[in-house]
């Protein structure tokens, strides 16, 4: 594994099996000069390809992807790990480019697959998959998914060689997939994880969000398609009424001439 500092505060640092300790002190493993660091702000140990992150001093602020960590967690590929304003990230998958000054940039490799949301409070927040993802209400879960209905471990991601396989943990309200309730079961691309009522879809990285995508076109179309115009209408009122008016103004003038005609002839004959 590899600890990577997206921010540039300091060298990724390569970890085997061991204890190394992160702060501001000289005598850190990992020495950070940041004026938010405690002198050892955190440890990391790792054994047999696990690596959990322990806080000795509850002063000592750090977060795992956005939760304050208070004792020993587990970490995974691509936590983010922000200690003060130090971020760093777990990386055990990586590609390496050469520029053109050779200098050699460190590029997290994306993950296969990623769960994104489509309903409610979650709606279009996505989660890599990588190794064995579990998902509940529990702070502790991978991905914490805090709503009513919702049991403390609810389900378990695993994204092995072949694909993904989700297992149901004993919840509550259970867990469906395309709609149909499952204990254990194969998922694959589009298909929708379902907890209670909140929703995600199995996608790859850079999908469009189908609900997005659907909006878009709609918009398109509405915006391509050409617009009623009204002058027609105006113009079939205005021509319907001259022919009226034309046909009123013969009428009048035949009766005219006619009335004009039987006067004159009256006048003869008499």
């Amino acid at each position: 594994m590899k600890l990577h500092f997206p921010h540039g505060e300091h060298q990724g640092v390569y970890l085997q099996d061991g204890k190394y300790s992160i702060g501001s002190s000289s005598d850190a493993d990992i020495s950070i000069q940041d004026k938010g660091l405690g002198n050892v702000h955190a440890t990391l140990q790792l054994a047999d390809g696990e690596c959990v992150l322990s806080v000795d001093n509850e002063a000592s602020l750090i977060s795992v992807n956005g939760k304050l960590v208070t004792k020993p967690k587990e970490l995974r590929e691509g936590d983010l790990i922000i200690a003060a304003q130090v971020h760093m990230k777990l990386v055990s998958s990586i590609e390496t480019e050469e520029e053109d000054d050779n200098r050699t940039r460190v590029r997290m490799a994306l993950p296969k697959f990623v769960l994104r949301g489509v309903s409610g409070a979650y709606f279009g927040k996505t989660y890599p998959l990588r190794g064995s993802t579990i998902m509940g209400r529990h702070s502790e879960c991978h991905i914490c998914v805090n709503a009513d209905g919702i049991s403390r471990k609810h389900v378990q991601i695993d994204a092995e060689a072949d694909g993904l396989v989700a297992t149901d943990l004993g919840s509550s309200n259970g867990t469906f997939v395309n709609g149909k309730k499952i204990d254990k079961t194969e998922l694959n691309v589009g298909d929708e994880l379902r907890l209670d009522n909140i929703r995600f879809l199995i996608q790859t990285p850079g999908m469009t969000d189908p609900a997005i995508e659907g909006a878009t076109k709609k918009n398109n179309k509405t915006a391509s398609a050409p617009k009623a115009s009204s002058a027609p209408a105006v113009e079939e009122k205005s021509g319907s009424g001259l022919i009226k008016w034309l046909v009123t103004v013969l009428v009048l003038g035949g009766a005219i001439a006619g009335a004009w005609k039987m006067g004159y002839l009256n006048g003869i004959l008499g």
